[in-house]
């Protein structure tokens, strides 16, 4: 086998070894809903640093309150959460998981 050769199969394995980390991120935020628009899969979260995140949600987006799973309409304007979400190159950042944190406004609560 040529050098050549080598150091192109060394280059090639190095490339698809490393293709499926620079897949997606996975990544957490705290903070407070803006808005969420389940019809326009859109929720909108203003972390606790600045950080603003516009994700998309789905029916299949999993959101845990009070140690059950409940669905997005529980999700309310103002409340705190912490999202997991993913970050895929060429697409928007789609939330995995909410989880409800408390601390919502005197309005939302019954």
């Amino acid at each position: 086998m040529s050098p050549r050769r080598a150091a192109f199969g060394l280059l090639a394995a190095s490339a698809l070894w490393a293709a499926p980390t620079a897949a997606h991120e996975e990544r957490l935020l705290v903070g407070r809903v803006e808005a969420i628009d389940p019809a326009r899969k859109l929720l909108i979260v203003s972390g606790d640093g600045g950080e603003r995140r516009r994700l998309e949600v789905d029916p299949e987006t999993e959101v845990i309150a009070c140690r059950t799973r409940s669905g997005l309409d529980v999700v309310r304007a103002g409340g705190l959460v912490r999202v997991k979400y993913l970050e895929k190159p060429g697409s928007p950042p789609e939330a995995q998981s909410i989880l409800l944190l408390g601390g919502e406004p005197e309005r939302v609560r019954r």
